[in-house]
């Protein structure tokens, strides 16, 4: 094998020769946040209020009202539609209290030499854009052109192993997409803030917390220097990796899910033999093209320079943007 290229160890292969347990051990302790959801539907949650509210008037005056003028018809009929208005209500704001949290983590092994990239995929059961009528789009899209709402993030993690004992020589470092310490909603994000930590930066529980809606990620003790949001997004719950939910992530998988429409890169992106890590960077190309992809769509269904925020800026368009995600994952 060249020591200037990486290879794609077979998983099980790995496994025979080194033990599951290097790969579960390596596997990154992530924090995540358990206000991470969707957007809640809080003009449905006022108008329910509103809609109690007048439901509660509406008996009292009856009630007072009832030696002038009172129709048992008419008083059933007006409570019966304001109780049924308010049961859809709520339905619909208990729809949208969705919460995003951790699936599962697919890995992929690399090897030059003696040289080794776990990389991590840890699975997001989806992501929530700040912009509402922007996060109505991208899950269109994800529906559509990529079949499934999965949020895939990545960390790689570098090591140097024994040839012949099969034991860690040396921990190197991490390699991912650095959240720079960025207000969680944020929605000007910078996809390419991929940076190398060795790994004393992980310390004794320095875990990765998720650092945006984007699902990069910062370590715990960035958090702990930003105080409104180590707080406005507690409570922060701790993910740990073991070999129920940690699985290989197989080439036949990949087609299954689509992996190419997800442009990510997965090769390793650093070359330990050249030393000096901190110095390396790497550049996806194709980093942001679902955003891309997304204001294309905007811009053509829309109008350009025509500014969106709210589900009724699009919603005499949604049809129209069903039908071209479809016909592009088609």
């Amino acid at each position: 094998m060249s020591d200037s290229e990486w290879s794609k160890v077979k998983f099980q292969k790995f496994i025979n020769e080194y033990g599951k347990d290097l790969v579960i051990e390596n596997a990154p302790v992530i924090l995540y946040s358990k206000k991470d959801k969707e957007h809640e539907a809080y003009n449905s949650l006022i108008a329910f209020f509103f809609t109690a509210g007048f439901i509660l008037i509406y008996i009292a005056v009856s009630y007072f009202l009832a030696s002038l003028f009172f129709n048992l018809i008419l008083f059933i009929a007006i409570i019966l539609v304001c109780v049924i208005v308010d049961v859809l209500l709520i339905i619909n704001v208990i729809k949208s209290n969705v919460y995003i949290k951790p699936l599962e983590c697919w890995v992929e092994i690399h090897q030059s030499s003696d040289f080794f990239c776990f990389t991590y995929y840890p699975i997001f059961t989806g992501k929530c854009h700040p912009n509402e009528a922007i996060n109505v789009i991208l899950k269109l899209y994800q529906e559509k052109a990529i079949k499934n709402r999965l949020d895939i993030t990545q960390i790689e993690v570098y090591l140097k192993l024994g040839q012949e004992d099969h034991q860690i020589k040396e921990k190197l470092g991490f390699f991912f997409q650095y959240a720079e310490g960025r207000p969680f909603r944020d929605d000007n994000i910078n996809r390419d803030a991929w940076k190398y930590f060795p790994f004393e930066q992980s310390g004794i529980e320095n875990y990765l917390a998720v650092g945006n809606w984007d699902h990069q990620y910062e370590w715990r003790s960035d958090l702990e220097f930003d105080f409104d949001k180590l707080h406005e997004y507690a409570p922060w719950v701790i993910q740990r990796w073991d070999e129920d939910n940690l699985k290989p992530l197989t080439e036949e998988y990949k087609k299954n899910i689509n992996w190419n429409l997800n442009y990510i890169e997965s090769t390793p992106k650093l070359k330990p033999w050249k030393g000096n890590l901190e110095n390396q960077a790497f550049k996806n190309p194709k980093a942001y093209k679902d955003l891309e992809i997304v204001k294309e769509a905007v811009s053509k269904i829309i109008g350009k320079d025509i500014k969106i925020e709210k589900i009724k800026d699009i919603k005499e368009e949604l049809a129209t943007f069903k039908s071209y995600f479809r016909d592009l994952g088609s």
